[in-house]
This record gives structure tokens, sequence and C-alpha cells, in this order.
């Protein structure tokens, strides 16, 4: 190697460029209130036709319109980042219309919850994605699946992909039993529905609970979390340290954070949904 191409080349240990995301203009044909707290909207367009699902719990990102704007621009490579960028879950891709359904929770003032609550046929935004998905483990088991409404639509992702002989248990924390829904799966699954104390402070408090009350399966199991940031921290310390588990078995995702409106979950890499 010569001095020039030493200085030129990438240390071992530099981080690799982060992959910029395909960005997509899509356009909603369709708008669903799936509960009183939730909207599934569909999206198509032309750009859609490349999108490349891959898989259960996957996540995309949707730039919202700032004030004033019909429809939010692509973003250009050297401009400046989307200030109303949120990270979802796709819910449904279906390639040969193409059209994409994102479910939204309406859980109070936000870029992306106050859009969806206003949400009509024809309106615009832009899609980026989709981002890294969950691997289903074929040799595992059992699973334990564990959110709240932020984190449902990924759990209904992951429940359609698993087998006819897979054992799940699921809990699931929502505001209240008007937020419950029949959830498809060939699994065999026991479902828990916990309702959310009306106290923000309180959010996945009976999630947590629940958690540390539950009785875990003897084997090999594996374990996906996703709630609010704290409570995932706390959750995963508790199956890690008082439950001994070993780190492989889990996936754990803070999809929001109480008090922050644009979260970033730097062990994600995605930023909030709010």
């Amino acid at each position: 190697m010569t001095a020039d191409s030493a200085a030129t080349s990438p240390s071992a240990d530099a981080s690799p460029p982060r992959r910029r995301r395909a960005m997509r203009r899509v356009q909603v044909t369709r708008i669903e209130r799936l509960s009183p707290r939730t909207v599934c909207v569909t999206f198509t367009g032309d750009d859609l036709g490349a999108f490349a699902w891959n898989g259960p719990a996957a996540h995309i990102k949707l730039i919202f319109p700032e004030a004033g704007q019909a429809e939010p621009p692509i973003p250009q490579r050297d401009g400046p980042r989307p200030t109303r960028i949120r990270t979802y879950t796709p819910r449904r891709f279906d390639p040969t219309v193409p059209e994409l359904d994102v479910e939204f929770a309406l859980h109070g003032d936000g870029p992306a919850s106050n859009w969806a609550a206003q949400a009509e046929v024809g309106q615009v935004l832009v899609l980026g994605g989709p981002g890294p998905n969950y691997q289903i483990d074929p040799d595992a088991d059992w699973f334990l699946l564990v959110g709240d409404d932020a984190a449902l639509p990924a759990i209904e992702t992951i429940l359609e992909e698993l087998p006819a002989d897979a054992r799940v248990r699921a809990l699931l924390e929502v505001v209240d039993e008007h937020e419950e829904r029949p959830l498809a799966t060939a699994a065999q699954v026991d479902i828990t529905w916990l309702h959310r104390d009306a106290r923000p402070e309180r959010a996945d408090a009976a999630l947590e609970a629940a958690v540390r009350a539950i009785e875990l399966p003897a084997g090999n199991g594996r374990i996906y979390v996703g709630c609010e940031a704290a409570a995932m921290r706390r959750i995963r310390a508790h199956l890690l340290q008082d439950r001994g588990l070993d780190p492989a078995m889990m996936v754990t995702r803070g999809y929001w954070k109480l008090g922050a409106v644009d979260y970033t979950d730097h062990d994600y890499g995605t930023d909030g949904d709010d």
C-alpha cells in the first residue's frame, strides 16, 4: 500500500457510510378507521412498483408537509433534512397494484398524528425505505411478543408470518377495550390485552408488570419488545439481569419516548412515531 492509498483508504474501525433510502412520492387512495384511535391509510404511486417488501416489522420513513405546503418535496442528497419525518411499520404491501397500508395511532398533537386525523384521498407524502426487518427464527420453540399500540402493526406482521406450529404469547397494551382487535395468524397464540393507565407517566406500566409476572417456557425462545423507550429498557434489563436470558434471544425497540416529539431510538436508528 502506498502512502497516497493509505491516506484515502477507510480505516478498519471507520463507520460505514449510511445507505441512502430510496425516496418515493405516494398518494392516498383509501382511508379506514380501524378503531377510535387507529387509522389505516392506503398509498399508491408509480414509484411503489420498485418498493422492496422485505418482511415483518420492517420500517419506513414518511415525510409530511411543512406548514403551508400542499405536499412535501422529495429531499435532495445535499439539501436540508426534512423536519416532519417519522418512522412507521408498513402493514401490508400488494405489489400487483401497487399499494401500501400504514396504520397511524391518533394519540395527540404531532405532525403524523395530526396529518392522519385529517387525511383525505389524493393527498401526497414522501416515503423512504424499507429498512431492516425482523428475522423469524424457524428453530425457535416459542415466541413472546410484547408491545403497545405504537408497536402493534409490527407485531401484527410478525404474527402473520409465524408458522402454524409456532407457540406464541402476546402481551399488548392499548388505551382501552375499544382498541382491541382481531389479529390474524396461523400460529398457536395466547393474547393478553392490557389497558393503559390514564396518566401519561404510567405508559407501559401494565405492560412491564405483565412481563415481570409471566412464566416463560423452557427451550429455545425468541422475544420481541416494542414500546416507550424507558419502559423498553427496563423490560430488557429485567429479561437480561433478573431472568438471565441470552441477549441473542431478544429484539427490543423504543418506538417512542415520553415527553419527546421527535425521538430517535439509537439502538434501532429510527425516529419516533409521534
